[in-house]
Order: structure tokens, then C-alpha cells, then sequence
């Protein structure tokens, strides 16, 4: 098992170390057959793309012509335009190309977070994109953090809705607790930071006009929620080997309900 902290580790060699992270821990919470299958995913989306680029030109901006290529509009219709069109390519091999529009919604996003005056005050003088490696319920666990700061783990989320309750939905949705427990549980380990829900602060910022960003922590429920998750995915890692085609969620037939919210109150 290994514990440390390591800064600069390129995304690719990250990616590559066979470990429980949270991303892995969601999947594993469905089936270990869902994990084994997001493990074989394919290129990235245009979703994706688009979160790289703004994490890129919140917390790295210094690294942003290095990475990202923006790539004008291309009449194929000429030899010159074609031509263009090839030495782009080259100028661009190893960096993430996303078009003109795709950059306005890009900078939109990122000048409206770090505009923020919590931002401003907050997310400074720190190191973005650390790796975390550390052993915890037995097993191999890593993270890549967005953004730490005096001990603060920063996490930048885009979305549809930063409003409390719209963001409240997102966390349930894409069970970004889990994600917190994960990283806290991390940092304890590592740095002996306490495990508290003011050391994790998401960042969250619309994708569309106005770009409005809205700062939250988790409460400690929420939060023990995520630990309780984590440990329950840990297990399941742990015997991926045993339980790797369990694909399904019944043996059987299950008698389930429609929500609560579904139902007229009025109905036995």
C-alpha cells in the first residue's frame, strides 16, 4: 500500500493506478459490474471536455496555452482552408481542442467564479491538482484534488442550477458526498487534517448566463452519509473478484413503490 501526497502527477499516470477513488466508489454502488464497465468508458464527452477546460482556467490559468488549443473556424472547401486546418492539428497534438463558442462558455463560467469574492479571498496561494494515495479500509485508495488551500480542499462543480436547493439536488444526484468523505478521509490520513465538513468546499458555478456561483459545505450528516457509502463501495472493491458479474439489482421480483412525491396524500 502506498501513503503519500504527490504534486504535478499528469491526469494520464493518475488515471492509470488501479486503486479506489470516488468516481470508482458511485459505480461500485450500483454493481461491481457497473465499475468494471466504467473502466473501459470511452472518450471523453463534450461535457467532460468542457469541465477540463474550465478547471483549467479557474485554478491553472498560468497553463491554459499549453493545454488547451482553441481552434478557429475552417473553410474545407479551399486548399487553404484545409491546409490551415492541418497545421492546426499539428500546433494542437497533446491538447485539448475545443471550438470558439465552446471557449466563450469556458471563459464565461471561469471569469464569473473567480470574480466570486469568496474566491477572490479563499482560493489562493494554494496548489491545484494534488494526488492522494493513501490505504483505508484495507484497500488501495487515491484522489485528485482540484484546488488546496491552508488545509481547505477546493472542488469546482459546474452545473444547470447553483441555487442552494438546486445545488442540494446535484449532491444527491451525483452523490458528490461521497466524493467529500473520500477526500477528507484522504487528507486525515496524509496530513492530519481534521475530518470536518468546513475542510471541503464546493465551488459551484452555472454553465449557462448569467454564470451565477453559489460557495457550499455539507453538513456533518451529509458527510457521515459519504463515510458510510465509501466503506460500503470499499468492501465491494475489495472482492471485485467474487462479485464481478453481479450485474443485476434482484434475484428476483421486488415490490417497489412510486415516491412519496408521486402519490396524492389521499390514497391508502
Amino acid at each position: 500500500m502506498i501513503n503519500k501526497i504527490i504534486d504535478d502527477m499528469p491526469a494520464p499516470e493518475y488515471h492509470s493506478i488501479e486503486a479506489l477513488s470516488a468516481s470508482a466508489a458511485k459505480q461500485l454502488l450500483k454493481t461491481p459490474a457497473h465499475y468494471l464497465a466504467s473502466r473501459n468508458s470511452g472518450p471523453p464527452t463534450k461535457a467532460m471536455i468542457l469541465g477540463t477546460v474550465v478547471h483549467t482556467m479557474v485554478l491553472e490559468p498560468d497553463k491554459f496555452e499549453a493545454e488547451v488549443a482553441v481552434a478557429p473556424k475552417f473553410d474545407m472547401r479551399t486548399k487553404f482552408g484545409k491546409q490551415a486546418r492541418d497545421e492546426f492539428d499539428a500546433s494542437a497534438e497533446g491538447k485539448v481542442v475545443i471550438d470558439e463558442y465552446e471557449y466563450e462558455k469556458a471563459k464565461g463560467i471561469s471569469d464569473s467564479l473567480r470574480a466570486h469574492p469568496f474566491f477572490k479571498q479563499h482560493v489562493t496561494k494554494g496548489k491545484a491538482e494534488t494526488t492522494m494515495l493513501w490505504e483505508q479500509y484495507g484497500v488501495q485508495c487515491k484522489a485528485r484534488v482540484d484546488y488546496i488551500a491552508k488545509d481547505v480542499i477546493y472542488d469546482v462543480k459546474t452545473c444547470q442550477d447553483a441555487s442552494p436547493a438546486g445545488f442540494a439536488k446535484q449532491i444527491a444526484n451525483f452523490q458528490y458526498h461521497i466524493q467529500a468523505a473520500h477526500y477528507l478521509v484522504g487528507r486525515k490520513r496524509l496530513a492530519g487534517v481534521n475530518l470536518d465538513p468546513i475542510n471541503f468546499v464546493f465551488l459551484a458555478v452555472e454553465s449557462a448566463p448569467p454564470y451565477s456561483c453559489g460557495i457550499y459545505t455539507l453538513t456533518k450528516r451529509s458527510l457521515n452519509q459519504g463515510l458510510r457509502d465509501m466503506a460500503r463501495a470499499a468492501e465491494r472493491f475489495a472482492n471485485i473478484g467474487e462479485a464481478e458479474q453481479h450485474k443485476n439489482y434482484t434475484d428476483g421480483a421486488m415490490e417497489i413503490s412510486l415516491p412519496s412525491w408521486a402519490i396524492d396524500e389521499d390514497i391508502s
